[in-house]
């Protein structure tokens, strides 16, 4: 998936609405959900700039935490797809947790999708 796709469908998942990519500046938009308002500028009509989900362990921790809140058993498929990301070959047989905790936000990002199973994989 596409860096922006994968802002988009993340965000999506964690309810905003209308979200889009504005190409000339490189930007992914879209209306926040009202319970979990961005603190970072909001830009005409309500709509606000996405977390950057690829780039923040933070902002990848708030979408987590969305998805557990919706299914708590979710995390065990999560970290399974994650340690299959870190370690294609053993996936979480030969991964440990200390080597999760490593993982990168765009890492994150990816299980986090797989998981929702919103990946697409990238048509060359």
């Amino acid at each position: 998936m596409k860096p922006e796709q994968q802002k988009i469908a993340i965000a999506t998942a964690c309810g905003w609405t209308l979200c889009e990519y504005v190409e000339s500046i490189g930007l992914e938009k879209g209306f926040p959900p009202l319970n979990n308002l961005p603190s970072y500028g909001t830009y005409e009509n309500g709509m606000a700039q996405l977390p950057d989900y690829l780039n923040d362990l933070n902002a990848m921790h708030e979408a987590e935490k969305t998805l557990w809140e919706k299914d708590w058993a979710s995390r065990y498929d999560f970290v399974d797809k994650l340690a299959r990301i870190l370690n294609p070959t053993h996936g979480h047989h030969q991964q440990s947790g200390l080597d999760l905790l490593d993982a990168t936000a765009a890492e994150r990002a990816e299980a986090f999708l797989r998981t929702m199973n919103k990946w697409e994989e990238t048509k060359l």
